[in-house]
C-alpha cells in the first residue's frame, strides 16, 4: 500500500493533468519496462494494458491484439471444434438408431445373415446361368470344329454367336465378383454396427467382427486375382492358364484370348476349371476369374463342398499366380 501511494505520488507530481483526466494506462515495452502514461502512443495501441483510477487501483484490464497469425490458428480451432462435434451428433444419432433397430447382438447377426443370404441366391441363379451359358458355348464351339473339319464355312452368325455367349459369360463372373463385394460390404456394416452395440451395451469383446468379416471376404475371393495397377496381366494370365492345366481333371474345350474352359465333370471326382481376364469398369482394373464346377448330382453342393482338392486349388490359385515377376525393361 505504501509503495502504490509512492508510485501514485510520484504520477502526479509529472502529470499535473491526471488528476483532472482521472485515468492512467500501465503497460510494458518491448524491453520490459513498465510506463505510465495518460496517453498510449500509437504505436503501442496493441499492447496488453491495465487502466488505473485517481487511486493507482486496477479498475480494467486489456489483453494485447492478436496477430493474424494467432486469429488463424483460434479460426481452425474452432472449425476443428465444430467438426468434432457435428461427428459426436452424427454418432449419437446413430447409437439411439442402433439400439432402437436391435435388442440383442443376435438380431444384428440374424438380419445380417438374410441380406447376405438374399444375395447368395442371386449368386447361385447366375451360376445356373454360367453353366447353361458354358453348355451352349462348348456346343457352339464343338460345331464350328466340325465344319472347319469337314471343309465347311464357319457362318459369320455362329461367330457372333459365340462371341455373344463369351461376353455374357464374362459378365456372369463379373457379376459373382460383384455380388460378392455387395455381400461384403453388407458383413462390414453389420460387423461395425455389432462391435458399437457391445461398447454401448458393455458387452465382452470375445472377438473383433470387422476383422472378421475382412476374412470371410478374403476367403470368398480365393479364386479372384487383382492384376497390378498399370501392368496388362499378361504374366499372370498366362499362369492361370497354366494353373488350369495343371489343376483341373477334364480337357480343354476352348481357348481364347480371353477365357479358357474345360469340359463337363463326368465323374464325381472330376472338377471341371475355366478361368476368364476380365476388365472391371468400376474399379478400375483387370481381374482373373477361377470358376470350378462338379459333377452335376442332386447332391452336387456337398460333393464340390467336401472336395478337399476343390479347397486346395482355390487356396493355391492367386499364390500361383502373384509368382508372376515382371521382366525389367530394356534401356
Amino acid at each position: 500500500m505504501r509503495l502504490r501511494i509512492i508510485i501514485l505520488t510520484i504520477l502526479l507530481l509529472q502529470y499535473p493533468l491526471f488528476s483532472q483526466a482521472g485515468k492512467l494506462y500501465k503497460w510494458v515495452d518491448d524491453k520490459g519496462q513498465t510506463h505510465y502514461t495518460q496517453t498510449l502512443p500509437p504505436t503501442d495501441t496493441h499492447r496488453a494494458r491495465s487502466h488505473l483510477d485517481e487511486h493507482g487501483i486496477i479498475v480494467r484490464q486489456v489483453d494485447a491484439a492478436k496477430t493474424e497469425e494467432q486469429l488463424q490458428r483460434e479460426a481452425e480451432q474452432a472449425r476443428l471444434r465444430q467438426e468434432q462435434q457435428k461427428l459426436i451428433d452424427k454418432q449419437q444419432a446413430q447409437d439411439r438408431v442402433l439400439l432402437r433397430t436391435f435388442r440383442t447382438e443376435d438380431d444384428i447377426l440374424m438380419t445380417r445373415n438374410g441380406q447376405v443370404m438374399s444375395v447368395d441366391t442371386t449368386i447361385r441363379v447366375t451360376q445356373s446361368n454360367i453353366k447353361r451359358l458354358k453348355t451352349t458355348l462348348e456346343a457352339m464351339q464343338q460345331n464350328a470344329v466340325e465344319r472347319e473339319l469337314s471343309g465347311r464355312p464357319v457362318g459369320a452368325k455362329l461367330r457372333r454367336d459365340i462371341e455373344s455367349k463369351r461376353t455374357a459369360l464374362s459378365e456372369a463372373y463379373r457379376s459373382i465378383i460383384d455380388r460378392e463385394h455387395d455381400k461384403n460390404r453388407i458383413r462390414q456394416a453389420f460387423a461395425r454396427d455389432q462391435k458399437r452395440f457391445r461398447e454401448l451395451k458393455k458387452l465382452a469383446q470375445t472377438n473383433d467382427p470387422v476383422s472378421d468379416a475382412k476374412e470371410s471376404f478374403n476367403n470368398a475371393l480365393q479364386n479372384v486375382y487383382h492384376c497390378d495397377g498399370s501392368s496388362d496381366c499378361e504374366g499372370p494370365w498366362q499362369l492361370a492358364k497354366a494353373y488350369l492345366k495343371n489343376n483341373s481333371t477334364t480337357p480343354i474345350k476352348m481357348e481364347g484370348n480371353d477365357i479358357v474352359i474345360t469340359g463337363e465333370p463326368v465323374e464325381d471326382s472330376d472338377i471341371s476349371i475355366s478361368v476368364s481376364r476380365i476388365l472391371d469398369p468400376k474399379r478400375g482394373n483387370t481381374v482373373i476369374f477361377m470358376d470350378l464346377q462338379c459333377k452335376i448330382t442332386s447332391v452336387q453342393e456337398r460333393i464340390c463342398n467336401n472336395n478337399a482338392n476343390v479347397e486346395r486349388i482355390k487356396q493355391g490359385f492367386r499364390a500361383a499366380l502373384a509368382q508372376y515377376q515382371p521382366q525389367p525393361s530394356l534401356p
